[in-house]
C-alpha cells in the first residue's frame, strides 16, 4: 500500500508519467485503475505469471497489480459457471477447448478463485466477481453455424436446455413457428430472475467479493433485425393489460414496448441489489453507450438513468460492449435495424460530450460511481461489415486525456499485459 500512498501523494505532471505507462498508452488522472481478468482467456497461449493458472501465479501477479497501482479487479467468474451450471462439449481437436477444460476444473477443484479474492484484498485491492446474465449459451449445432470465432466454445446452461421457453423469441403466433435467441433469456419470467440470482449468488455468497459486476456482452447468435426478439409471454401479457394492444397480433407503440422490457431487467438489478443488501456487497453493471441494450440483443431500454437516481446500483460502467462484428464474421453484416449501436456510432452523441452532460452529472449527484472503457470507443475498420477493428493509437490517446478531465468519471482500465509480468516459465 505504500507505493500506492506515494504516487498519489506526487505532483501531477509525475502522476500523469506514472499514467503513460498503465492506461492504454495514454495520460491518467483517474482516482481509481481497474483492472478486468477474464481469466478463461487468459489461461490459453501465455506462459509464466501471466497464465494464472495456479494459485500461486495468481499470488504473484496480484503482488505486481498492487506494486503498479491498480485499485479494482473485476474477476470473471463466467468459465466456472459453465462448469457447474451448463452442459459443456468439449472438442477434443481444438487446443483451446482441451485445454480450457483441464485448467478450469483443476483451478476450481484447487481453490484457485478463492485464493485470489482473499489475496486481492489482502492487496487492499477492490475484488468484483464479473458474470453475464445474458449468456447461457447454445447447442454445439447451432454455435458451429456461425462461423469462425464461436467455435472454440460450445456450452449451454442446463436451465435453458430444460426451459427453452424463457429465451427471448419473435413474433411467431405458433410455437411449431417460433425462433429464440440463443443464450439470451427474458427477465419478465419470475424463473429466470431466481435461476440468476442463484447463479450470482453461487459465486458472491461462498467468496468473499466486494462486490458483482453485471456484464451485458454475449456469446450468443444476433437477431436479423434488433426488434426481432422479445415477444415472451409474460411482455405480450402485461403490454395488453397496460395498453390494451395485442402486440402478436396487432400494430402497436415500439418504444412501449421496448421500455417494458426493459423495466423487467430493472426488475432484477432491484432483486440482486436487495440481497448484496444483505452482504454488504455493492452492484456494477456494464453497459454500452446510450439508452437502448444495443448488438448483439437489440432495441431494449436499458434504464441506467433510473439505476442511478434510485441508487439500483452503485458503479456505472460505460462502454462495455460485445463487439459484434469480430464474434459474427457470417452474420454481422445481417444485423439492422438497431436505434443505438456503439461498434458503428450509430444514434449516439460523442461519448466525452455524453460524460460531461450526461453520465457524469447524473453520477456524481447520486453518489454512483462512473467508470468508462475508453479502448471500446472510435474503432476504425478496414472492412465495412466485419473485423475486430482497431482504435488508432492518437485517438485513444487524445480520448483518455479527455476522459480524465470530465468531473464525476471514477476511473478507466489499466492493461492486463502491461501490470502482468510474463517470465517465459511454464
Amino acid at each position: 500500500m505504500e507505493f500506492r500512498k506515494r504516487l498519489r501523494s506526487r505532483p501531477v505532471l509525475g502522476f500523469l508519467m506514472v499514467g503513460l505507462c498503465l492506461l492504454e498508452g495514454a495520460s491518467a488522472q483517474a482516482n481509481e485503475r481497474f483492472l478486468i481478468v477474464s481469466w478463461g482467456d487468459v489461461i490459453f497461449g501465455r506462459q509464466g505469471v501471466s497464465k494464472l493458472d495456479t494459485s500461486e501465479k495468481m499470488r504473484q501477479a496480484i503482488e505486481g497489480w498492487r506494486t503498479r497501482g491498480v485499485d479494482k479487479v473485476l474477476f470473471r467468474v463466467d468459465d466456472f459457471r459453465v462448469l457447474l451450471f451448463h452442459d459443456v462439449y468439449v472438442d477434443p481437436n481444438i487446443p483451446y477447448l482441451r485445454e480450457w477444460a483441464r485448467i478450469s476444473r483443476r483451478a476450481w477443484e484447487e481453490g484457485l478463485v478463492d485464493t485470489a479474492v482473499n489475496v486481492l484484498k489482502q492487496a487492499g485491492i477492490e475484488a468484483y466477481m464479473w458474470i453475464t446474465i445474458t449468456d447461457e449459451g447454445a447447442p454445439p449445432e447451432v454455435l458451429f453455424n456461425y462461423g469462425k470465432g464461436l467455435s472454440f466454445r460450445a456450452w449451454q446452461s442446463r436451465f435453458t436446455r430444460e426451459n427453452t421457453h424463457v429465451l427471448v423469441c419473435d413474433r411467431s403466433l405458433t410455437p411449431n413457428q417460433r425462433q429464440f435467441q440463443w443464450g439470451v433469456m427474458e427477465y419478465a419470467y419470475p424463473e429466470v430472475r431466481r435461476y440468476m440470482l442463484q447463479t450470482i449468488r453461487a459465486f458472491s455468497d461462498k467468496f468473499p467479493f466486494d462486490g458483482v459486476f453485471l456484464s451485458l456482452r454475449s456469446h450468443s447468435p444476433p437477431p436479423g433485425h434488433a426488434d426481432q426478439f422479445g415477444f415472451n409471454e409474460p411482455v405480450v401479457r402485461e403490454f395488453k393489460k397496460r395498453y390494451g394492444r395485442d402486440i402478436l397480433r396487432q400494430d402497436f407503440d415500439l418504444d412501449q414496448w421496448r421500455e417494458l422490457r426493459g423495466e423487467y431487467l430493472t426488475t432484477f438489478l432491484q432483486e440482486v441489489k436487495s440481497h448484496l443488501e444483505t452482504t454488504g456487497q455493492k452492484l456494477a453493471v456494464g453497459v454500452q453507450q446510450g439508452e437502448h441494450i444495443g448488438p448483439p440483443f437489440g432495441n431494449m431500454r436499458i434504464q441506467w438513468r433510473r439505476w442511478v437516481s434510485e441508487k439500483i446500483i452503485d458503479e456505472l460502467f460505460v462502454g462495455h460492449i460485445t463487439r459484434v462484428r469480430s464474434r459474427y464474421p457470417n452474420r454481422a453484416q445481417r444485423g439492422w435495424g438497431y436505434l443505438q449501436n456503439q461498434e458503428e456510432g450509430l444514434g449516439l452523441p460523442p461519448i466525452e460530450e455524453a460524460l460531461r452532460r450526461d453520465y457524469g452529472p447524473l453520477c456524481r449527484k447520486h453518489g454512483v460511481k462512473l467508470y468508462v472503457e475508453p479502448g471500446n470507443f472510435y474503432r476504425h475498420h478496414k472492412q465495412p461489415a466485419y473485423g475486430s477493428g482497431a482504435q488508432p493509437p492518437e485517438v485513444g490517446k487524445k480520448l483518455v486525456a479527455e476522459i480524465l478531465t470530465i468531473p464525476g468519471v471514477t476511473g478507466i482500465p489499466v492493461r492486463y499485459d502491461d501490470v502482468t509480468e510474463s517470465d517465459g516459465k511454464k
